[in-house]
Order: C-alpha cells, then structure tokens, then sequence
C-alpha cells in the first residue's frame, strides 16, 4: 500500500510539472492594461466629493450649447490602455451588446498605425446609436495584430 502511494505521487508530481510547462506567459507582447468606461447620462449634473468624476462629465458636454449638443454626447466611453512590445500596427476592437438588442453583438474599431510602447485608445458610443438602443450592457475590448488577436479585456457580463 505504502508503495503504491509513493507510486501515486510521483506520477501525480510529473504530472503537474509537465501541465505548469504548458502554461501561458500573461505578459505577451501586446496586453492591455485597464479599460475606463464611463457613462454619461441625461440627468442633472453629476455631484461627488470625486474630483476626477465631476471633471470627466465636465470635459464630455464641455462646448455644448443646445439640448441637441447635449443629447449627442449622451452614451458610454471606453479609454483603453495598452502596450505592446513589438510596435506593430494594430487594431483596437470594442464589441458591445445594447440594451434595447439584447445579445445582438455591435464592434467599432480603430487602426493604430504607428503603436507606441504604452498606448491609449479610445472608443464610444454615443448620439443617434445610445438614444436609439440604449445604454452598453456588456463589452469586450481586444488588440488584433495580423488578423490574430493578441489580447482583450472583458467586462463581468461578457458572455
């Protein structure tokens, strides 16, 4: 019995070995670091002791005059912040789903020509698109390099 478990060991022991050699290394040579959604609703100005919240509704509606101005400002923004080791052009990628398509999947994209070693892009969806299907319910944001996509970052209720 007492062999059998030592038996039992050292192969479960290889086997863990060989499944850590497998692993992926997190850093890649493109990752993207964090995203900042933010969400400007209609309403009332926004009041917080957050200095940084107060200035970023601020900065969105700054120069808007008329309620139309207004009202095409209205949705949600993504800041995503990225790296990429090996500077290659690249395309920043933003699928969604709506409130008023349920699981219907919506995309924007940029294209980063000239990528630097840390990045910032950054991708909304606003106007006639956020009045007319509602405010973003989930998200995930990626880099494709190549065709392949290299990284992403995805929100909790992503599927």
């Amino acid at each position: 019995m007492i062999q059998l478990s030592k038996s039992l060991l050292a192969v479960l022991s290889l086997a863990t070995l060989l499944v850590s050699g497998c692993a992926t290394d997190p850093e890649g040579p493109v990752t993207i670091t964090k995203v900042n959604p933010y969400h400007l609703q209609p309403g009332a100005f926004v009041e917080s002791d957050d200095e940084m919240i107060v200035h970023e509704h601020r900065r969105l509606l700054h120069g808007a005059v008329d309620s139309s101005d207004y009202t095409e400002r209205m949705g949600n923004y993504y800041t995503i912040f990225w790296e990429s080791k090996n500077r290659v052009p690249a395309t920043v990628k933003l699928e969604y789903c709506q409130a008023t398509t349920g699981p219907k999947v919506y995309s924007k994209q940029i294209r980063v020509q000239n990528p630097k070693r840390k990045n910032v892009s950054k991708l909304n969806v606003t106007g006639v698109e956020y009045e007319n299907l509602g405010k973003v319910t989930q998200w995930r944001a990626s880099v494709i390099e190549n065709g392949s996509e290299v990284a992403e970052y995805r929100s909790f209720l992503w599927r």
